[in-house]
């Protein structure tokens, strides 16, 4: 009895789990007893390759725009134009310049000084020398010709249309030149005393004015004391035939209006000047008691590397006395910068 109740109860069983698989799959429980092992429990379950889903991730990329070959307005490319070159060749002085510069009769400081070159003024460029080193320019109202120092000015313009131009003779009154060592320079003036006559060496030496620059020289870096020297101007008032006599109560100032001195005040003839990192050109301005004078103005004198020669440099005992390292140093800051000391003599025949 209990065996038949058993398998009608099966039969039913196997009826209604027939009836629901065509319909919807019934849920399987795995009951796993607690005497189940692990491997027992793994052997049931067996995963193939076809049935795992594997979802790939896109690479990613960064778009790259290529250029349209559309000729558009829009696609087109701004075109900067070109500065074109200055047809006509000038110079004006650089931003590091003084306020003016000496215009001499030739390229080289042994010429003398015909006028100055302002600030904010131009000038055409006529002609170089071989080295490009100095410009020949038209200057002034009356176009007159004469000679700037590339160094203190800017090019605008083609330097190889510039044709090189012949340096004139040196005139027989040019001021000594500040390039030459101060033994070179007593030589020579000694040797000029000595075959000329007082009257003679007057001739020489007068300028057209009522006082005449007679020497103008750097003081070497050894009498100056080294680069935490001094810097300033020492100068000399002299009256009279050569060699002269000291002259006081002259006055004397800068080409800017901003220094005034009077000879005397340092010693017979003589006074000075401190250069406070600073550029001037010195000339006699009249005598103390207001007598109006004419002079001849000094070089540029200054206390600034870039404006000072290599030669000049070197020649006074500046960087080993060679001047492919005076040229480096000056151009970075690294002589004396501030500390130079010059002289100058105003003579009055």
């Amino acid at each position: 009895m209990k065996i038949g109740q058993f398998t009608l109860n099966f039969f039913i069983i196997f009826l209604a789990l027939t009836a629901c698989s065509a319909e919807t799959p019934l849920p399987v429980t795995v009951t796993v007893t607690p005497t189940a092992t692990v491997e027992a429990v793994s052997s049931l379950v067996t995963v193939t390759p076809s049935e795992v889903a594997v979802t790939a991730v896109p690479p990613t990329f960064t778009p790259t725009f290529m250029p349209s070959s559309t000729n558009t307005a829009t696609s087109r490319p701004t075109i900067t134009p070109m500065p074109t070159s200055t047809a006509i060749p000038i110079v004006r002085l650089k931003d590091t310049a003084p306020i003016s510069v000496n215009v001499r009769s030739g390229p080289g400081t042994a010429y003398p000084i015909l006028r100055q070159l302002g600030s904010g003024q131009e000038a055409v460029v006529i002609g170089r020398n071989k080295e490009s080193s100095w410009w020949q320019i038209k200057f002034g109202n009356d176009d007159a010709i004469g000679w700037l120092l590339g160094d203190l000015v800017i090019l605008l313009g083609d330097e190889q249309a510039i044709p090189v131009s012949e340096a004139p003779p040196l005139p027989p009154t040019a001021v000594p030149t500040p390039t030459a060592t101060a033994e070179s320079k007593q030589s020579a003036k000694k040797s000029e005393q000595e075959s000329s006559s007082p009257d003679e060496l007057v001739a020489k030496l007068r300028c057209g004015k009522d006082f005449c620059v007679t020497y103008q020289a750097m003081v070497s870096m050894a009498e100056n004391g080294g680069c935490i020297g001094n810097h300033s101007i020492y100068i000399t008032v002299l009256h009279g035939l050569p060699p002269g006599q000291p002259m006081d109560g002259v006055v004397l100032g800068d080409t800017f209006n901003n220094i005034e001195v009077a000879s005397g005040d340092k010693g017979p003839g003589r006074t000075e000047i401190t250069l406070w990192g600073n550029s001037m050109t010195l000339y006699v301005k009249r005598n103390i008691d207001g007598t109006p004078y004419t002079s001849e103005e000094s070089f540029n004198f200054t206390a600034k590397d870039e404006l000072i020669p290599a030669e000049l440099l070197a020649a006074n005992g500046y960087c080993e006395g060679k001047i492919d390292k005076c040229e480096w140093a000056r151009n970075n800051n690294q002589v004396c910068r501030g500390h130079y000391s010059w002289r100058v003599t105003f003579h009055n025949f």
